[in-house]
């Protein structure tokens, strides 16, 4: 079943709405750039080595429906601790300034629809990191 995050306390409740103003449209591009920026220098480097990971990881399908026009595949929090080392998500998680045990959890719940808006034309348009 659905994974329902409270993004409440410990610093989630300003990443958590900034996503939710992302998602809906608020804030367009920080994000993404948030996202690439904390990507750099980990062995994925970007949103697309991320994303790369999670399709040969097994996850492809999910990857694909995110890509595409179509309905978005759901991804929960132990496909990606799965899929991503866990020593890389810490520190990505230390960039954005987040424990690392909540990102696996936000980004089951937000990664395929801010995927599904950066990739319009079925790519991905990845932002430079800022």
């Amino acid at each position: 079943g659905a994974i329902y995050i409270s993004c409440r306390g410990r610093g989630g409740g300003l990443f958590g709405g900034l996503l939710n103003s992302v998602l809906s449209g608020g804030l367009g591009q920080n994000l993404p750039a948030m996202l690439n920026s904390a990507l750099a220098g980990t062995p994925y480097g970007n949103l697309d080595g991320l994303l790369e990971q999670l399709k040969s990881a097994g996850l492809g399908e999910q990857v694909t429906s995110w890509l595409s026009n179509g309905e978005n595949l759901p991804i929960s929090a132990a496909d990606l601790t799965n899929a991503l080392d866990m020593p890389v998500l810490a520190e990505v998680a230390g960039r954005l300034g987040l424990p690392a045990d909540m990102l696996p959890n936000l980004m089951a719940q937000y990664l395929p629809g801010l995927i599904d808006k950066l990739s319009p034309n079925g790519a991905l348009e990845t932002p430079p990191p800022v």
